[in-house]
């Protein structure tokens, strides 16, 4: 039985197909690890013989956990496999040799962007679990995602039959004691409590948690405290950063708790009176929710999933300047009417992840797949020219932006690739308006021209499939530098005659290949960029 729930076994002992899970690494109290053991009872509850086979494991999965080694031989070709990608697994080899349907489950992967100049070899992990993304591909005939936002990054990446699952949480774990000892010091002293839960890596953005925290207390509340609990290695450039940040903002009462208990955890969120997470990246956020079922309101990022997460509720915020968010933190604890319909909003999101709707949407979900059900990718026709142009929804009558349209309509066959305003908060489905098509950035875009646009990993990823040649309009946004690794040497790059080259500077990988827009003469840049084109699919007909 999971969480309680009848049983969905089939009458008369008939025997079904077995549907075991690979996972590289099967941790215990992990977001991957607890959705791949509900999965594997609820897979048992319907009457599927099921095991989960793991690369690695904590001490405390050894009994659920069988060696991933053995999968080549134990599968046979009428039983399924549902193969969870989040990080660099190793494991493409052993699945090309193993027999059985198979279908990706995705948790998303953080862009590698994320850790640069803090974390190379982890950086370079996330570059090796994307690639590892386009290589399970044509082994997959389904995929699913916990979010339309990594369900875009699929259906960039050309995955057959591409759905969402719900993400399921043993709420009763939530339902743990406090430590009345941390809770009474936590509260003895009056303050305002802000929490964050979370490791201390770069991508959660803890740096800018500090920024706003010591705005808050310098502007509106000087009795209050900040809350960190997770895991923090202060001997990781990361960790030691964030020490000195720490010491830079003369913030007081910052409390870095490290690794906490689960009656501890329960004590940080009965003295919160916010939640603040700031991250760059979620695949879903499971301490949004804790947060959530706690009756603590959440004030969040609206990066990656985490509007999805949130559903609507509590307070997603485009911008992470400090001063801003401290504002938002001042009105949480001076309004009690905003805080009690924040709260109210959010009791009622978790009402749609209630453990019975789960099992259910998560049986239909998978339904396609158990019963054999196959559905061929449904690939977009491919483009004669990708044109990137990431500013031109923000900002349609830019010069690039209407650079980019005239190319789109002038070149036979070209698909012209730019972001959503914001990350979708709903469901959302990735397709063409005309010739247009937009791709969720990672982050909000900005709203000053001025600031930098954000990554696109599923924009990205749609480059990497593409056998076109690329158009990239703009030397400084973060999709040129994250894509140009793998489409350079079928790119081209135009820059406006005053913007900086970028990433496409002199001795850069478009040295020879980045055009100038001037407004004096803007047809010269079009004319070029035909001749260009044609020279290339010349040369790449001779082979």
């Amino acid at each position: 039985m999971v969480f309680g729930l009848l049983s969905h076994r089939p009458a008369g002992g008939v025997q079904l197909p077995a549907v075991h899970q690979l996972v590289p690494r099967l941790a215990w109290g992990d977001a991957v690890g607890n959705q791949v053991r509900y999965l594997q009872a609820l897979l048992q509850d319907w009457g599927h013989p099921s095991e989960i086979f793991a690369d690695q494991w904590d001490a405390a999965c050894e009994q659920q956990a069988r060696p991933a080694s053995r999968l080549p031989r134990q599968m046979r070709a009428g039983d399924m496999l549902l193969v969870h990608h989040s990080f660099e697994s190793r494991l493409v080899p052993l699945l090309r040799r193993t027999p059985g349907r198979k279908a990706l489950v995705y948790h998303n992967i953080t862009p590698a962007r994320l850790f640069e100049g803090f974390d190379r070899k982890l950086a370079l992990a996330c570059t090796a679990a994307r690639d590892e993304l386009l290589a399970l591909q044509p082994m997959m005939e389904r995929a699913y995602a916990y979010s339309h936002f990594s369900a875009e990054e699929l259906q960039a990446a050309e995955y057959p039959a591409v759905s969402v699952l719900p993400f399921a949480v043993d709420w009763r774990a939530f339902d743990v004691a406090p430590d009345e000892a941390l809770k009474a010091e936590l509260l003895e002293d009056g303050c305002v409590n802000i929490l964050f839960v979370g490791r201390a890596v770069p991508s959660k953005r803890i740096d800018g948690v500090l920024r706003a925290f010591a705005a808050y207390q310098r502007l509106y509340q000087p009795r209050s405290r900040l809350i960190l609990a997770g895991y923090l290695n202060r001997e990781t450039p990361y960790g030691a950063a964030l020490l000195g940040v720490k010491e830079l903002l003369g913030a007081g009462r910052v409390r870095l708790l490290g690794r906490v208990s689960a009656a501890q955890l329960s004590a940080c969120y009965a003295a919160a009176t916010a939640y603040l997470s700031l991250s760059r990246h979620e695949g879903f956020g499971v301490p949004l929710l804790e947060a959530m079922y706690r009756h603590v309101p959440v004030v969040a990022y609206g990066a990656a999933a985490i509007p999805e997460t949130l559903g609507g509720t509590g307070i997603t915020t485009l911008t992470d300047q400090p001063e801003a968010i401290a504002q938002v933190l001042a009105v949480l604890e001076r309004r009690q009417d905003v805080r009690q319909r924040l709260i109210a909003g959010q009791q009622e999101r978790l009402r749609a992840l209630a453990q019975e709707t789960v099992a259910t949407q998560v049986r239909e979900g998978l339904r396609p797949f158990l019963e054999g059900r196959k559905q061929p990718a449904q690939s977009p026709s491919p483009a004669s020219v990708e044109i990137v142009c990431p500013t031109l929804s923000r900002w349609p009558q830019a010069p690039l932006s209407l650079l980019g349209q005239h190319l789109a309509a002038s070149l036979p066959g070209a698909r012209l690739l730019t972001l959503r305003p914001t990350p979708a908060s709903g469901p959302s489905e990735l397709k063409a308006e005309g010739n247009v098509w937009r791709f969720m950035p990672d982050q909000p875009l900005p709203t000053d021209a001025a600031e930098p646009l954000p990554g696109s990993s599923s924009l990205e990823m749609a480059l990497r499939r593409s056998p076109a040649p690329v158009v990239f309009l703009g030397a400084d946004t973060e999709v040129a530098r994250a894509a140009l690794p793998y489409v350079a040497s079928r790119a081209w790059g135009i820059r406006e005659a005053a913007g900086s080259p970028g990433a496409f500077a002199q001795g850069g990988p478009l040295a020879h290949r980045l055009l100038t827009l001037d407004a004096a003469t803007p047809d010269t840049p079009v004319a070029l960029l035909r001749e260009a084109l044609a020279t290339f699919r010349r040369d790449h007909a001779r082979g």
